[in-house]
């Protein structure tokens, strides 16, 4: 290879690798949302996915990083085809196996949104990139592996500490949610649905329409009814009087979840019940509350078996 074609090589190796580091980086920084949308495949648990998410964006930051450096090379570029073809095959087969928006692949978190046609062609441009990268020009040092070693470990410690699944969380920080019931039940018993919102098991959820960690929550609990076969009529939406019901409703849509059935409570009341805190979800029995819950704390596990008694 002459000088002319190692240059090509480097430049485009470095642009691969950039790209790489972008797209770990963009993911982690809207972890909340990746984590959903690899829990929307319904292939993992809640918690295991976390976990994934996690090991896929350390995966891709040190492989650009190996890139970007020269280190290791020729595992680096192979490992980087592999990633590639194997993300490609993945978008080509997405319709066909999975029930997930094709409008959103998050390749990029929420910074860059591409559909799944034009993350196909920016995958097959980065391959396209790699056909003129040579992984000839390396040279075996025993210290890059342990480099490389090195950084895996750190990095998936750090991704694992700063924004922590939410399992590993809540078993550092024990959150108490403060809930007034007696205003509560006041409230319901004021509403024009007490008797749809105490009939059976429900999840009750109390939500502002400008609050993003509602619209999670409101999603994470549509995929974890999803995905486990329970019906969207178990979860039930409260907000606060005088929101429009065109907010209400494009609170759900931008979501892609169904609207569930809801009432509203007066501001003053809706604010004191939860103490300006929200999202709340509350799991009501019979209009008694016998758990509640935020985005953070709402478990897969307790949803199912809260209602896997339900007749």
């Amino acid at each position: 290879m002459n000088i002319h074609n190692k240059f090509i090589s480097l430049i485009l190796r470095i642009f691969v690798g950039l790209v790489f580091v972008a797209s770990a980086i963009l993911k982690y920084i809207s972890i909340d949302i990746f984590d959903l949308y690899v829990f929307e495949h319904n292939l993992f648990s809640i918690s295991v996915t976390e976990t994934l998410t996690r090991l896929l964006i350390t995966a891709e930051l040190v492989l650009g990083t190996m890139l970007i450096f020269n280190l290791c090379a020729r595992t680096a570029y192979y490992a980087a085809l592999f990633f590639l073809t194997g993300f490609t095959l993945y978008l080509f087969t997405l319709p066909y196996f999975f029930d997930v928006d094709i409008t959103h692949c998050h390749c990029f978190g929420d910074a860059i949104v591409l559909n799944r046609t034009e993350s196909i062609i920016k995958n097959m441009v980065l391959l396209l990139c790699l056909v003129f990268v040579s992984p000839k020009f390396y040279t075996h040092k025993k210290w890059k592996i342990w480099v490389v070693t090195a950084l895996s470990i750190v990095a998936f410690a750090i991704f694992m500490i700063i924004n922590a699944p939410n399992y590993l969380y809540t078993m550092v920080h024990k959150e108490k949610i403060q809930i007034d019931f007696p205003m509560y039940e006041s409230a319901l018993q004021n509403s024009d649905k007490e008797q749809e919102f105490t009939d059976g098991k429900q999840i009750i959820c109390m939500y502002s329409v400008g609050c993003r960690f509602c619209k999670r929550a409101a999603l994470k609990l549509h995929l974890i009814l999803k995905n486990n076969q329970l019906p969207e009529g178990h979860a039930k939406a409260i907000f606060w009087a005088g929101t429009p019901d065109s907010l209400i409703h494009n609170f759900f849509s931008e979501q892609r979840v169904p609207v569930p059935e809801y009432t509203t409570f007066r501001a003053d009341s809706f604010l004191a019940i939860t103490g300006g805190r929200m999202p709340v979800l509350l799991f009501s029995d019979h209009g008694n509350i016998v758990h509640k819950t935020n985005f953070i704390t709402l478990n897969e596990k307790k949803v199912t078996e809260f209602f896997s008694n339900d007749n």
